[in-house]
């Protein structure tokens, strides 16, 4: 059976590990990020003038989570709030909606996914509901996230970040990293035991390549990636570096594009690839 290594932050990865450990996979958790709350008072500010703001875009169930906390110290119902709502996937609308709000999601959860909603379109002549015609687009997530998005949508209209929390690498990891190294390290010509990793973010790839560049290499066999522009940044790495990172690579890992982290996506997937086996 394939085993899996999911770097998803601890509190977002039980539910998926669950759901891989009852179809019968070995499921290894190695967190990449871990996210730090920002304190309320470098948010108090920014935060407050989303009663002026258009569409408010959560990237997060964190960024849902501490963007809603911070709305009630401040006093403020969102329910009550005049603004479009999008999320980027089920699991951050899912707490949004719990308040009551009416949320946006893309079928692509990605930066791409949602900049393809019909909010963010140009306006027509007879559509004055686009968020052009209407004014600021605030932003609920973490501390350098979300680049692209920003950048694609303030040449069009304003934009507000609110950055909520840090992203930064569980200290943690390096123990748990070592740990599965040496024991890849004995499973390596073991064809039965393929290694699937995970990857959700381009910062979780970067943290991986960090610790593989401390302390050795694991090269799994799949590497599945959320996103488009995180799996060429992949594709194109494991293409120029495969040979230094691993010199008894027989083929360099495949990589594959993940649309969403639904389990049944997921598990869709890794039974197309156990097949290959």
């Amino acid at each position: 059976m394939l085993d899996v290594i999911n770097t998803r932050p601890s509190e977002r990865a039980d539910g998926l590990n669950q759901a891989l450990q009852q179809a019968g996979y070995s499921v290894t958790q190695l967190p990449l990020l871990e996210l730090v709350a920002e304190p309320f008072a470098l948010i108090q500010q920014p935060l407050s003038t989303i009663r002026q703001v258009a569409v408010v875009v959560v990237v997060s169930p964190a960024a849902a989570q501490l963007g809603l906390a911070g709305l009630q110290q401040l006093g403020i119902l969102p329910g009550q709030l005049d603004c479009q709502w999008v999320a980027v996937g089920q699991g951050t609308a899912k707490i949004l909606q719990q308040t009551g709000l009416t949320v946006q999601i893309p079928t692509l959860e990605t930066s791409e996914g949602m900049l393809a909603l019909e909010v963010f379109q140009p306006p027509t002549q007879t559509d004055q509901s686009a968020v052009s015609g209407l004014g600021t687009v605030m932003f609920w997530r973490g501390y350098g996230g979300r680049q692209f998005m920003l950048k694609q949508l303030a040449s069009q209209q304003a934009v507000l970040s609110v950055n909520l929390y840090r992203r930064q690498l569980p200290a943690s990891s390096s123990l748990h990293y070592q740990h599965l190294l040496d024991q890849h390290r004995l499973e390596q010509h073991m064809v039965d035991h393929p290694q699937v990793l995970l990857i959700s973010s381009g910062v979780s790839w970067q943290h991986w390549l960090e610790l593989g560049q401390q302390f050795g290499w694991i090269m799994p066999c799949y590497i599945l990636v959320l996103g488009q522009r995180v799996y060429q940044q992949i594709h194109q790495y494991i293409s120029q570096h495969c040979q230094a990172m691993r010199s008894d690579l027989a083929k360099p890992p495949r990589v594959i594009l993940l649309d969403n982290l639904e389990p049944a996506t997921l598990l869709m997937q890794l039974e197309q690839l156990q097949k290959c086996q």
